[in-house]
Formats: C-alpha cells, sequence, structure tokens
C-alpha cells in the first residue's frame, strides 16, 4: 500500500513538473456574461476582485490560478457484492468521501479527489480521505489526478485527465480522459468526452462516454441530468463485475454495455467573498438500461442498482496569490 502511495505522488509531481515550463500566466479569464429571459446574468463572478463563475454552468474545466477545492460527499449504493461469495448483499455500500484539489495554473489542476468537473459522476469510497462505513468498514482508495485544459473557447473547452488509482480497498487502475465542456446557450452547459479506464486485475478496460447537461436557474441555483454510455470489462480475463473497479451499483459480466442516468441539482452560496458553497443531491441508476444483458439480469435493473450522492464542494479564492505568494 506504501509503494503505491508514494508510486502516485511521485508520479503527480512528475506530471506537474513537465507542466512548470508552460506559461504561468496562463489565458486571463474573464466571467462569461449571458443575459437570461428575465435579465439576470447567470455568470456573474463568485465575488469582487474573484473572477471565477458563480454558475455552476459557467464554470471552466480547471480553476483559477492558485485557487484551492474541498469536497465532501456521501454516497450510497444499493447493490453490494459479497467479496468472499460473489452474492449480492442485504447492505447497501455507504461512504464518506473527502477529497482536495489544487490548480497551480489557470490550466493546470492537481488533487486527490473523486471529484473532477464535466467527468463522469464521481465513485463511491475514495478521496484522500475516504471511509467506508457500511457493510463493513473499512478506508477506500485514493484516486491521485492533474488535469490540463489546452483549449479554451468562448463555448467549448476541452482538457486531457490522467487519474491513478492507489487502492486500499479495490483494485490498481488508470483512467486517460478527454473532457469537453460545451456552453451551449446562456445558463446552460453540456458535458461529455471519453474516458478509458485500464484496468490491473485481469487486464481489462472500461470505456466511459458521459453526457451531462447543466441548467443554472438562477446565479445560484442550477440542476443537471447525467447519462450516456459505459462499456465494461472489455477484453477482460477475468469472469465476473467490475463492481470494485468502477462507480457501477450493480455487477456485471464481461463485454458489457449499459446506459446509466441520473438527476441532481444543487445551491452556490459564497461567504465573506472569500469561500464559495455549493451544496448538492444527485440520484441516478448506474446502470438504468442495459444494452446486452448478463444472463439473470433484468434489462432495467432499477430496483437493484440506484445510487444516492449529497454533498457539498468548497472553493477558496486564490489566497496565496493575494498574499504575494506567486
Amino acid at each position: 500500500m506504501k509503494d503505491f502511495r508514494w508510486l502516485g505522488a511521485v508520479l503527480t509531481l512528475s506530471l506537474a513538473g513537465t507542466s512548470a515550463h508552460a506559461d504561468d500566466k496562463g489565458v486571463e479569464r474573464e466571467a462569461i456574461i449571458e443575459e437570461t429571459s428575465v435579465g439576470e446574468a447567470v455568470a456573474e463572478t463568485a465575488a469582487p476582485g474573484w473572477t471565477y463563475p458563480k454558475a455552476y454552468a459557467s464554470r471552466p474545466l480547471t480553476m483559477n490560478k492558485f485557487m484551492i477545492r474541498g469536497t465532501f460527499s456521501v454516497d450510497t449504493k444499493r447493490a453490494i457484492i459479497d467479496r468472499s461469495t460473489g452474492a449480492l448483499e442485504g447492505k447497501p455500500l455507504v461512504s464518506i468521501d473527502l477529497g482536495v484539489a489544487f490548480s497551480i495554473f489557470d490550466n493546470l489542476e492537481l488533487g486527490v479527489s473523486n471529484y473532477r468537473l464535466g467527468s463522469s459522476p464521481a465513485n463511491a469510497a475514495q478521496g484522500i480521505f475516504p471511509i467506508v462505513v457500511s457493510p463493513t468498514g473499512s478506508f477506500g482508495d485514493m484516486p491521485l489526478y492533474v488535469r490540463y485544459s489546452f483549449m479554451r473557447k468562448d463555448y467549448v473547452e476541452m482538457a486531457a485527465d490522467f487519474v491513478l488509482l492507489v487502492p486500499s480497498w479495490t483494485n490498481l487502475s488508470a483512467t486517460f480522459g478527454l473532457p469537453v465542456r460545451i456552453r451551449a446557450r446562456g445558463p446552460v452547459t453540456v458535458d461529455t468526452g471519453t474516458e478509458f479506464v485500464i484496468l490491473s486485475n485481469g487486464a481489462g478496460l472500461n470505456v466511459e462516454v458521459p453526457v451531462k447537461a447543466t441548467f443554472n436557474i438562477t446565479p445560484a441555483g442550477f440542476i443537471f441530468g447525467d447519462s450516456g454510455f459505459s462499456f465494461q470489462n472489455i477484453a477482460r480475463n477475468l469472469t465476473g463485475g467490475s463492481y470494485f473497479d468502477t462507480s457501477l451499483a450493480f455487477p456485471v459480466a464481461r463485454n458489457q454495455v449499459f446506459v446509466p442516468l441520473g438527476v441532481g441539482g444543487g445551491y452556490t452560496h459564497v461567504v465573506k467573498n472569500m469561500v464559495m458553497i455549493d451544496v448538492f443531491a444527485r440520484f441516478g441508476w448506474n446502470p438504468f438500461v442495459y444494452v446486452n444483458p448478463p444472463s439473470g439480469v433484468n434489462t432495467l435493473p432499477a430496483t437493484d442498482s440506484w445510487v444516492l450522492s449529497v454533498g457539498a464542494t468548497i472553493h477558496t479564492s486564490p489566497i496565496l496569490h493575494e498574499s504575494g505568494l506567486k
């Protein structure tokens, strides 16, 4: 376990060093102001002097330089498999997950967290301090990630992700992602992209194609819906599910394809122009519909596959920059 953590730390620092030669001035950010039918600017800045957008739908894929983000969530999965028998247990998986991220430049973000803006829904039992409380107490996994935003236009942004999952509860894996954020119109954003998850246990591959639409009803209030396609256990040597490798709530066999579905919303509040807090909730099914269900599994396994997440993200203003540390 300790060797894996050292490996993750060295790899993350190496990636950060490689990007240090990039222009540390980055691209100067301006709030994207769009007027709604009632004349509200839904992408107002977080606070005077803090140009990070308050509206969730208008935020960039990486935070502003020297911003810090903390995450807290309680995640519940309806279905969980017994490690010894492989059968479904009656108790759900419940975890309390804490994460942290830091932006070195406007376009370079590092973190140990199961949350990345615009990516697939966060996995349970992952973070810098993930605690599994049900069905038995345990410590989860640590996902070390680096994200580099390489293209920014007025209405579209693209980035590259690398995530190394340091396991203490599941299995070692690596994720390569290309998240895309499309600002469709006004307060509406569509997130998509592709994620390739390389599985070490049985040498398999998962491919995720998430699609998420977010609508800011007001500068503070937002709702969202997410779906997409999930290709699980491609060309894997192991028989059985990949529950311990992904955010699945229901185990699947090899070479499976399904469609997830989720809905949620949240509210943003700024405290003393220094801290911005998003409180959110999401309820969904993962999977919702199987394209090719495994033997003995329903095409619509909704009663056995639901996932519930509630939590908060906490953003700080660029306090290091403001204190003169550049």
